[in-house]
């Protein structure tokens, strides 16, 4: 049995379709929030990631891109598993 049909009978699994970069040194904080907005649509599901690595990133990129989308009417309810 391979560990995605293991996984899958125990766990519901989601993917993400939009990942943000903030873990790319080459990537700069306005790249990353660039990313997220060109890339996004209804329905994404977005990476940011907790790290001291991507933080500078998140800091500056989250908010922009949460205020972006609230102001086109966008929603960010938690996924039910």
């Amino acid at each position: 049995m391979s560990q995605i049909d293991y996984l899958s009978k125990q766990y519901k699994i989601i993917m993400w379709d939009v990942l943000s970069g903030d873990f790319d040194t080459a990537t700069t904080k306005e790249k990353c929030a660039e990313n997220v907005l060109k890339n996004a649509v209804s329905g994404s599901i977005v990476v940011f990631h907790d790290s001291v690595k991507a933080k500078e990133k998140v800091v500056y990129s989250l908010p922009l891109v949460l205020e972006h989308f609230l102001k086109l009417g966008f929603q960010f309810p938690k996924i039910n598993c």
